[in-house]
């Protein structure tokens, strides 16, 4: 059963209708401010209500800046090394390896990538990164972590090495030409500058001069060339032949090594031999 309900007057359903289209009228632009975001006028009210400092127009700005930065990768003969361009200067002057995490603590960004899983070494250069893996990494799982941790900290306006490390990277540069360096050392640090060095560096790599000695000179293979397994061709075939072209008093090149790059390399022979007597 319906029970009919009084009837009532035209002034009276005029004046309930005006109060609906009031209520209405006051919870419409909160409604409209939630769930339709694209609405421009929503935007400037949710804006203001909850951007009012300057801090946080900072962050925005920075977020705008990371998200235009556009990062390239390149391939280099080491497949277990990638180089990074951010399409800015990384190294003011010369150039930084960090081996370990331990080694790493006199660069941000490098602690940083250290912290990622499966990353090995870093190297970096004048405008690029090269990062090493471990052989059983698989990069498509590392990149994304690698791409946010150089916008981070490139965003974050920090020096990408201690001052510290910066100068006494400048003091110690390999290639500086001293007084008392003769004259043959002077031409082969003048041609490891300028002719060997940017062809290392564009493979992701690069060369540090260790000293001339008995017609020898003995260079330190650095980022991706350091565990590539063509670094013996690059010096040979590559830096040998040049160096003894235009300075005749050059018979040899030998790779240098450091007292941890000698233990390693020492493991490695050892597993390389148990492996062929299987």
């Amino acid at each position: 059963m319906f029970r009919l309900l009084p009837s009532r007057s035209s002034r009276a359903l005029a004046t309930a209708a005006s109060k609906r289209t009031l209520l209405t009228a006051a919870v419409l632009p909160q409604r409209t401010l939630f769930s339709n975001p694209s609405s421009s006028a929503a935007h400037i009210s949710l804006n203001r209500a909850v951007l009012p400092s300057k801090a946080l127009k900072t962050n925005i700005f920075a977020t705008q800046q990371l998200r235009t930065m556009f990062i390239q990768t390149d391939t280099t003969p080491n497949q277990d090394s990638l180089k990074f361009i951010p399409g800015v200067a990384v190294m003011p002057s010369g150039t930084a390896e960090f081996l370990d995490a331990r080694n790493a603590m006199g660069s941000p960004l490098a602690k940083k990538l250290f912290q990622i899983d499966g990353v090995r070494g870093v190297f970096f250069g004048p405008d690029f990164l090269t990062i090493t893996k471990d052989q059983d990494a698989i990069w498509q799982l590392m990149k994304p972590d690698i791409y946010s941790a150089i916008m981070d900290f490139f965003a974050s306006g920090q020096p990408i090495v201690s001052e510290a490390a910066e100068g006494e990277a400048a003091l110690n540069s390999d290639t500086m030409i001293h007084e008392d360096d003769s004259e043959t050392v002077q031409m082969i640090k003048e041609l490891l500058d300028t002719r060997i060095r940017p062809s290392i560096q564009d493979d992701g790599g690069d060369i540090e001069y260790r000293g001339f000695e008995n017609g020898v000179v003995k260079l330190k293979l650095k980022g991706a060339c350091r565990t590539c397994d063509s670094s013996t061709v690059t010096l040979k075939n590559g830096i040998e032949n040049m160096l003894m072209h235009y300075v005749p008093e050059v018979t040899a090149v030998e790779q240098a090594f450091d007292a941890e790059d000698e233990v390693s390399q020492l493991e490695f022979e050892k597993l390389e031999r148990r492996l062929m007597n299987q």
